[in-house]
């Protein structure tokens, strides 16, 4: 019902400083299209390695959009501005098709949220080829790239961006996330909750987590390029963290 895909066709051909475009706009689709998918959504992922400039890029994304089954298409990209810039500039989706404004709106301040940075809104363009070329499609900009602000929120609050890009997509299609699916620890002690949401939510943390059990003999391999791709869940980070205590003793 929803087909998506990351911008551009390799990395260093999006926008680039403190993150890169290609990489983490692929992380993000990935991750929300498996969200999607255990929710009972059908969603669809697209990825170009084969563009060598960015017209073959536009033409094939659009071209495999198409071949999908699909209610709506969605093209994640992170934005960019001139320098590096300490202060949160934010997030904004854009859109041609004036039935697609809400939804727009919506995402725009569910991402806004979830990173914590500010919401830039919906914006209409009509110059954009795959805008124009998809009749039901948005465009997803994440944060900018060269924002300090922008970047730590996204790298601290990924899996809730991801959640709630997931839950909009979702009910536009008519399809409410299973329930199931959101889950809440349960703890007799209001203070080491918090302390806990806090390592989790803590990019530095979680990276102590996996080298701590890591250290203790967990395969580093695997759970490096998890941390790195963004993979692992709050569930293997506890779990991690009982092995690196037990194992250590």
């Amino acid at each position: 019902m929803i087909t998506i895909s990351p911008g551009h066709w390799t990395v260093g051909t999006g926008a680039r400083d403190i993150i890169d475009e290609v990489t983490e706009a692929r992380k993000v689709a990935k991750r929300v299209v498996a969200i999607l998918r255990e929710g009972g959504v059908q969603a669809n992922y697209i990825e170009d390695n084969v563009s060598k400039n960015q017209q073959q890029n536009l033409t094939y994304l659009v071209n495999e959009h198409k071949k999908t089954s699909r209610k709506l298409d969605v093209s994640v990209h992170f934005n960019a501005s001139t320098g590096r810039q300490q202060r949160a500039i934010g997030t904004e989706v854009l859109y041609k098709g004036g039935a697609l404004k809400a939804l727009s709106s919506k995402l725009s301040g569910v991402m806004a949220n979830a990173m914590d940075v500010p919401n830039r809104g919906a914006k209409y363009r009509d110059n954009l080829y795959f805008l124009n070329s998809l009749p039901q499609s948005i465009l997803l900009e994440v944060c900018f790239v060269n924002s300090v602000s922008d970047v730590v929120g996204y790298n601290e609050h990924f899996e809730a961006l991801c959640q709630a890009i997931a839950t909009e997509l979702a009910l536009h299609v008519g399809v409410k996330l299973n329930e199931k699916k959101v889950r809440t620890m349960e703890f007799s002690s209001p203070a080491l909750k918090n302390e806990t949401e806090t390592t989790l939510a803590s990019a530095a943390r979680r990276k102590m987590i996996v080298e701590a059990a890591i250290e203790a003999g967990a395969n580093k391999e695997v759970w490096m390029a998890k941390l790195e791709n963004k993979t692992i869940t709050n569930d293997d980070l506890l779990g991690l963290a009982a092995k690196a205590i037990v194992d250590s003793k």
